[in-house]
């Protein structure tokens, strides 16, 4: 029967009746509406111990403002244990239990009196504030006040004995300890043995709980419904079913058919999964006998993807060993240089590192393009064709020149490597910067689209730069182009770095990377590379047919041009692949020694040296970089890494080198000569090292008689700091040395 809420008011409120029977939701229990008097009370009769889950649940449902997890009591005339009595134990250990009144009668009135002001007033106002926390105090004063009075307790005893039924015995126990306590606090009666919540806290049940009472009763009256109603089409359908196998001989032959396809399924997926075992057996027995790894071998991916990483791998364990042998970096041409402090080989092994964590970060960020402009995608430049720039912007000064990588081009390929070495100076006289990030835009000529490259810091650093000082270093661009006749141009570029304005704390030391602890004032702002080129050099250029008179010319101008060396018939000289071509000058070329024409050596065929002069220690090494040279064409390739070490009391500064090289069979040295180290002149304070690493090309036939191709000696000059009187570190020679199965 479903009852409207003014019906259930009226009849709640009015009804004479002795009361109607409400069927509980999901147990045997009713709650019965006992209505002898205008004030009717809800009680329920349960076979269990409770009926309290119930009321939690209609509470809990209707309840709009209640807090996570809270029972709300609202004001239901039966509560549970925790509401009522407190902690209590179970009616039948009653009797082990002594009771003991403590409180006067007015002490029981003003405690009765403060409970049912937190009950009626406070937590309501509480929960209706989201006063979670008062909430939750208020409740644990409400549970202090009820255990201060026994009566409390064994109220809620009594009340659970005559609901169960636990017999005469125990109720007449628990009422005669009641009145030993005083019954109830003043102000407190009841009609029934107990006392119920309403009639302990002077409050009434509210309509609304009410009414939820009579809608779950009816919920649960259309789901019993229902539920016997699917009960019903399932043994209905079960019994048509019956009655068709039995009686139809189609679906007999159908139920047949399919359990005996049934079984032979079971049977190919045994032998499936026989199959399996032995495959995974002999797997694992391949395993243990060639020590191949489970997890790569079992991993995804594809044999031949498998292949090539297993490639890549020995690849980069060969390279790794080369270099703890020779100590020479694997990134051949590319700037590795920095000023380093001490003297352990283990500086420039982590340098080295460091400088190929820079390369993968910014090869990572490759991919971007962005529209590209007009006049390099038409080949037609409408600006100045510049391989350099100097722009200053926020008083950091950024400087770029450009040199064009022989060693590393191919030509032929369209492939194209050019060095650029980049200067950064902080201009300002006062703020000191640190430098955050990068993002260039390359575009090459006749492309669309420009390249944009990110990444963080510079050359895997952010260095800080006080006023005055200075950043460097060169790096280099592989481009794949083809040259236009329309332009000298490659490639265009441009770009900007971040900083920050910082305060450098010299109290604080250094972090974990050895940096200076710094504090940020301001930023991050942005300095700007000016727009530069990559020019092929004349060689590569597309040149014009012409006269013959005119090409005769052309031959003159390039011996006129060529700025890096001469070259002798059997041999080319060297040059790094790290320093521009025009802070390279060479000389006239000098006899050679004899020994290195007939390639009978006298001396020791050292492939590395070190010697110290003037407080300036210069030692090299080198190595044959097979992957570079091509013995058949009779094109060798050698990397060569030096490291200077100032050793003297006093800071110095480089200031420019010279190198003598001969090759094997020749009948003179070439002289290369230039300033500056790299292209840099590189202060170095007592005790700190200068390290690079370089790369040399040489065009020479080896001879049968040794295994050495080149010989190679020079000096660096450099002048101690505040004095301008140049001086001399020799650089002792050292030999070329092909691997003992190159020999030709």
């Amino acid at each position: 029967m479903i009852f409207s809420r003014l019906a259930l008011f009226v009849l709640i409120a009015v009804s004479p009746c002795d009361g109607f029977l409400l069927i509980s939701p999901s147990r045997t229990s009713s709650v019965a509406l006992l209505g002898k008097s205008s004030h009717p009370v809800i009680s329920y009769i349960d076979s269990v111990p409770t009926a309290s889950s119930f009321r939690r649940a209609a509470s809990t449902k209707l309840s709009a403002g209640g807090f996570l997890g809270q029972e709300v009591d609202d004001d239901d005339d039966d509560d549970d244990d925790e509401t009522v009595g407190g902690d209590s134990s179970s009616s039948s250990s009653s009797t082990s239990k002594i009771y003991k009144q403590t409180m006067t009668p007015d002490e029981r009135k003003q405690n009765l009196a403060a409970m049912r002001q937190i009950f009626k007033y406070d937590l309501n106002d509480l929960q209706a504030r989201a006063d979670y926390a008062g909430w939750v105090q208020a409740r644990k004063d409400l549970k202090r006040r009820q255990g201060k009075d026994p009566w409390f307790e064994l109220n809620n005893k009594l009340k659970e004995a005559v609901l169960q039924d636990l017999g005469d015995a125990l109720i007449d126990d628990l009422v005669a300890k009641i009145r030993a306590v005083g019954g109830p606090p003043p102000g407190v009666t009841h009609k029934r043995k107990y006392a119920t919540v309403a009639e302990i806290y002077d409050s009434d049940m509210s309509l609304g709980k009410a009414e939820a009472i009579v809608q779950m009763e009816q919920q649960r009256l259309n789901s019993a419904k229902w539920a016997k109603l699917l009960a019903e089409r399932e043994a209905n359908e079960k019994k048509q079913a019956e009655e068709d196998a039995n009686t139809n001989p189609y679906l007999k032959a159908e139920e047949e058919a399919r359990k005996r396809r049934e079984k032979t399924m079971r049977i190919l997926y045994g032998k499936v999964e026989e199959e399996r075992k032995k495959k995974a057996a002999k797997a694992k027995e391949i395993q243990e006998k060639y020590g191949v790894d489970k997890e790569a071998f079992m991993g995804g991916g594809s044999l031949l993807d498998k292949a090539i990483e297993s490639a890549k791998k020995q690849l980069e364990e060969t390279k790794l060993r080369q270099q703890q042998k020779g100590g020479l970096s694997s990134t051949g041409a590319a700037d590795t240089n920095t000023p380093i402090s001490g003297t352990t080989p283990s500086d420039a092994a982590a340098a080295e590192e460091e400088a190929a964590k820079a390369a993968a970060s910014s090869s990572s960020n490759n991919g971007k393009r962005i529209p590209g402009d007009m006049d390099m995608t038409r080949g037609e430049i409408d600006v100045d064709i510049v391989d350099s720039s100097d722009l200053t912007t926020n008083n950091v000064r950024v400087q770029v020149s450009t040199s064009y990588n022989a060693a590393q081009s191919d030509p032929p390929m369209r492939k194209h490597s050019f060095a650029y070495t980049i200067r950064i100076t902080n201009t300002s006289p006062t703020d000191s910067i640190q430098l955050l990030s990068r993002k260039f835009e390359i575009q090459t000529v006749g492309a669309r689209q420009k390249d944009v490259v990110k990444g963080e810091g510079v050359t895997g650093r952010q260095p800080i730069l006080k006023p005055g000082e200075a950043f460097e270093y060169t790096s280099s661009v592989p481009l794949s182009v083809r040259p236009l006749g329309t332009t000298i141009a490659a490639a265009r570029m441009a770009g900007e770095y971040q900083f920050n304005i910082v305060d450098i704390d010299e109290a604080a030391g250094k972090d974990a990377d050895g940096n200076p602890v710094v504090k940020v004032l301001s930023g991050p702002l942005s300095c700007q590379l000016g727009t530069f080129h990559f020019i092929f050099p004349e060689d590569q250029r597309v040149k014009p047919v012409r006269r013959a008179s005119d090409e005769e010319d052309d031959d003159d101008d390039e011996d006129d041009d060529d700025s890096t060396s001469t070259t002798s018939p059997k041999a080319a000289t060297t040059s790094s692949a790290n320093k521009p071509a025009t802070s390279v000058a060479s000389t006239p070329s000098l006899p050679g020694d004899e020994d290195m024409k007939s390639g009978k050596i006298l001396s020791a065929t050292n492939d590395s040296s070190e010697v110290t002069t003037d407080g300036v220690k210069v030692k090299v090494t080198s190595q044959y970089r097979e992957e570079r040279s091509d013995p058949k064409m009779d094109k060798h390739c050698f990397a060569y890494n030096i490291r200077i070490t100032n050793e003297n009391d006093y800071a110095i500064q480089l200031t420019g080198r010279k190198f003598e090289i001969q090759t094997i069979g020749s009948a003179h040295k070439d002289v290369v000569a230039g300033p500056g180290v790299t292209g840099r002149q590189p202060v170095l304070q007592p005790g700190e090292s200068f390290e690079y690493t370089s790369t040399a090309p040489l065009s020479v036939h080896p001879l049968p008689t040794t295994s050495v191709v080149a010989r190679m000696q020079g000096e660096y000059t450099f002048t101690k700091v505040g004095d301008s009187q140049p001086r001399q570190a020799k650089l002792a020679v050292f030999h070329f040395v092909l691997p003992a199965l190159d020999i030709a």
